[in-house]
């Protein structure tokens, strides 16, 4: 009889005790297939201290990362994990997974050949979230048909083969710490080495937005960082790279102009979609010019 698949799945996280159970509480409910063992290493982006890991179904270790940024925190969970699993799994600590999610991850791959899978990390709100947030669909992901072939990846929802991050394994960048987007590079990166991503429509999370986020200034910054990073995340250099972005910017504010006249008889969900694609495309050329959002700093 062979031996188990092995499979590392990783949660970084930083003093958010509450997302952080509901993440574990979810992950203990998970099917793990009959063929596979897995197990959960959750890296704490702080110093050590001696507050009590909430439950969790199945084996936990616990690993302290006291750099501050979601990179090291990253990076130290392929240290924990590289060397003893066969597959590794990336889950953000504000998330919850559907039960069969390590079962449907295996089945694209086994039916694509992929050295990485990712899938939808859908929304879900607090009870006091206002109705546009669900009614504009402003925080939903971008969907594809099962096995569709993905240029990157995200840490909200991905495994990957440990073997295709080679040896020593691929590593997040650092120098990306407070701006965000050292997922997307990173994948990005492994998919110009040759490797490839699929997308499992079915192998389901959820991301639980509190309150505060469910709000148009925080979509417009969410929107502005991830443009900002843009030609860093996508691996676009020079003068083709900021043309490029340039480009892109144009098209996002075309597009703010046209789903806002489209929305007009639902004022929210226009400024919804309008605090989406101007932020995007003031982020574009934010960052194609040279400038840095720290979103991450104060936190």
């Amino acid at each position: 009889m062979s031996a188990p698949l092995r499979i590392a799945i990783c949660v970084p996280t930083r003093r958010r005790e509450t997302d952080l159970a509901r993440a574990l509480a979810s992950l203990g409910a998970i099917a793990v297939p009959a063929d596979c063992e897995a197990r959960v290493i959750v890296v704490e982006n702080d110093e050590a201290h001696e507050r009590p890991l909430p439950p969790c179904a199945l084996p936990v270790r616990r690993v302290f990362e006291p750099r501050a940024g979601i990179p090291y925190a990253r990076n130290r969970a392929l240290d924990e994990a590289a060397s003893t699993s066969d597959r590794i799994v990336f889950i953000d600590d504000d998330e919850t997974v559907e039960p069969d999610i390590l079962a449907r991850l295996l089945a694209t791959e086994r039916a694509t050949g992929a050295d990485a899978v990712t899938g939808p990390s859908l929304p879900r709100f607090a009870p006091d979230a206002p109705a546009w947030a669900a009614r504009s669909r402003a925080f939903e992901p971008q969907r594809h048909a099962t096995g569709a072939r993905r240029p990157t990846a995200f840490t909200n929802n991905v495994m990957v083969r440990t073997e295709a991050l080679g040896e020593p394994p691929m590593r997040f960048d650092e120098s990306m710490r407070f701006t965000g987007g050292s997922d997307k590079e990173f994948f990005t990166r492994l998919a110009a080495a040759g490797r490839v991503i699929a997308w499992a429509d079915d192998a389901v999370a959820y991301e639980w937005y509190p309150r505060e986020r469910t709000s148009f200034r925080w979509l417009f910054q969410r929107s502005f960082r991830l443009g900002s990073v843009a030609r860093q995340t996508e691996r676009l250099p020079g003068l083709r790279g900021r043309a490029t972005v340039c480009w892109r910017a144009l098209r996002f504010s075309a597009r703010a102009a046209k789903r806002a006249l489209r929305s007009i008889a639902d004022p929210a969900v226009a400024v919804a979609h309008a605090s989406w694609d101007c932020g995007r495309a003031a982020g574009l050329v934010y960052g194609a010019f040279g400038g840095r959002y720290d979103e991450y700093r104060t936190r």
